[in-house]
This record gives C-alpha cells, sequence and structure tokens, in this order.
C-alpha cells in the first residue's frame, strides 16, 4: 500500500482502553458543517467506546486529507489500535472518474495517430500528474497523523 493512497497501522500501547478513549476525546471534537467553523482541537470526527472515526483540522484545503478510521482491542500484551487512512470517498470516485476519462483519451489518441506525439503522451502526463498530486497531498498529512497519534497513545508502530 506504500504506492496508493491508503494504510494500515497497527499501534500497541500500554494504557487500557478507556485511557485512549479518553485522550482520543481530548482532541477529537464533533464534526461542524457551514462556512464559519471554529475549532479548539487538532482533529473532527466521533470516538465510540470501540472504534473512532477521525480527520485532522486544517487552515487549508486539502482534498487528499486523510479520513482515519480506527478499532481499539486489548490483547495479552498491552492494547492494540488498528488504524486506517484513506481517501474521502467522493475524492475518490473523483479521481476514478477522472482517470477513466484520461486514459479514454489515450486509447483514442493512440487508435487514430500513426506516429508517437505529444499529444500521444498528454493523457499519461496528466494521469502522472494526478497520482503525484494524490500521494503527495495524502502522505505528507498521512505522515503527521502517524506522528500525532503515535505519540497521544505514547505507543509503537508495530506493523504499517
Amino acid at each position: 500500500m506504500k504506492y496508493l493512497p491508503f494504510e494500515r497501522i497497527t499501534y500497541r500501547t500500554n494504557l487500557s482502553e478507556q485511557e485512549i478513549i479518553t485522550r482520543l476525546s481530548g482532541f477529537v471534537e464533533p464534526r461542524k458543517y457551514g462556512f464559519r467553523r471554529s475549532y479548539v482541537k487538532d482533529y473532527e470526527g466521533f470516538v465510540n467506546e470501540k472504534n473512532f472515526e477521525i480527520s485532522r483540522i486544517i487552515q487549508y484545503r486539502n482534498s487528499f486529507l486523510p479520513q482515519i478510521s480506527g478499532i481499539i482491542q486489548k490483547n495479552n500484551y498491552g492494547t492494540e489500535i488498528e488504524v486506517t487512512m484513506k481517501l474521502h470517498v467522493f475524492v475518490f470516485i473523483f479521481l476514478l472518474f477522472w482517470c477513466s476519462i484520461a486514459i479514454g483519451i489515450f486509447i483514442m489518441i493512440g487508435s487514430t495517430e500513426k506516429k508517437m506525439s505529444v499529444e500521444f503522451f498528454m493523457p499519461l502526463l496528466m494521469l502522472l500528474f494526478v497520482y503525484a498530486l494524490t500521494m503527495i497531498g495524502f502522505k505528507v498529512e498521512s505522515k503527521r497523523s502517524k506522528e500525532y497519534l503515535k505519540k497521544s497513545f505514547e505507543a509503537e508502530i508495530i506493523k504499517e
């Protein structure tokens, strides 16, 4: 999953499940909708007894901001938090649509052009550009969230 805007991380900590929920509640506030939103905490979303769905609050636009969901489980070695980071579903659908159009144009140009030209490679360059934009936007934010969660849970990453 290194080359996709999707990550699964497992944290292990010595904190109890209740302590993790308390810490999550300390930096997560309910989602707010509308134009004038003011935030006090670092993340928005919801936290339940065994799971959570959050996203980082940012003061700028990033459509590729990871949507973070997690499951909290107690085991013999402490408490494990299984976290999944992925794109927002509407962004993912838009990217699929956009990429399918670019691939369609590439196939259309490839079937009509008899020689290689700049126009032949333009759809591929468009795909490469949207891939790079998506991955940079997603990975920069996911790295910040991974470190923030690691520090907040006093945890180690056991699986990435």
